[in-house]
């Protein structure tokens, strides 16, 4: 690996700034860098290097939170590249070091000294068109304020119930500790490959989080129109004729590691 893209939330002055000491750290061991377009656009003055689609990286440096380091895996994905996620946000779940470790972690990058987990994806489509990947969840939820959501779930052609709520969460093992764990969802074990079918603020007590296996065939239908989210950046509107299918992606996501997670110590710590 010898070429690497930066990539920053351009809304975090934080992560911004970070850019020229990134910048720096990946130079002295002998990257050469490219950079998204967000921080082209935002600081001029680094226009003269090249972009992802001059020139396509290696692997991608996210430097944010992990909205930031999600936004820098739908671009990763294709490319089929990892990401190595440096936090410059408040919980850090999807970061592999924080701003401090980020020279060290691009000399262990350079030296061949990292893991890349491989996160398996869900992929969404609506009445049979274009397919999406998810990589963290989709969601499912009302359009109004006031009022519920009659949501009817099938798994593998099987009836799974229908639920009042104000929405529904289809989660990948990655996405279960965001929205899903927030909203009452399981905590998943490393190396497991599911889906987590979890209701948001349920009005029964009947429907409780669903774990179903990783190629399942999960179809949603809601009576009444509402909204579909694609890890909080594709949304769409939703009628009660649309149906959603969502089963196991043929792409994954790659994160960069210096060593095994222990999800549960992240958990603690992270969420305390």
């Amino acid at each position: 690996m010898r070429h690497i893209g930066i990539f920053a939330n351009p809304t975090n002055p934080s992560a911004l700034s970070a850019v020229q000491s990134i910048i720096d750290a990946a130079m002295a061991v002998s990257f050469s860098c490219a950079l998204d377009a967000s921080i082209r656009r935002c600081l001029p003055e680094y226009s003269a290097f090249p972009s992802f689609e001059e020139a396509p990286p290696e692997a991608i440096i996210a430097l944010g939170g992990d909205g930031t380091i999600l936004r820098a895996a739908t671009i990763a994905v294709p490319l089929d590249v990892p990401v190595l996620g440096v936090n410059f946000g408040r919980v850090g779940f999807m970061s592999a070091v924080n701003s401090q470790e980020a020279p060290l972690a691009l000399r262990r990058l350079a030296e061949g000294d990292y893991l890349v987990d491989a996160r398996m994806l869900l992929s969404c489509a609506v009445n049979g068109g274009e397919t999406h990947d998810c990589i963290n969840d989709a969601i499912l939820y009302k359009k109004r304020f006031s009022g519920v959501a009659d949501i009817h779930v099938s798994i593998n052609g099987v009836d799974a119930g229908s639920v009042f709520c104000d929405g529904l969460i289809v989660s990948t093992p990655n996405g279960a500790t965001g929205y899903s764990i927030s909203a009452g969802g399981p905590v998943v074990a490393q190396g497991l490959d599911v889906a987590i079918v979890t209701p948001i603020c349920p009005h029964t007590l009947c429907f409780r989080p669903i774990v179903a296996q990783a190629d399942a065939d999960i179809r949603l239908s809601m009576h009444s129109d509402g909204y579909l989210a694609i890890d909080g950046i594709l949304t769409r509107d939703i009628s009660e004729k649309d149906v959603i299918t969502l089963t196991r992606s043929q792409n994954s996501a790659k994160f960069i590691q210096f060593g095994q997670q222990n999800i549960y110590e992240l958990i603690r710590t992270k969420l305390s």
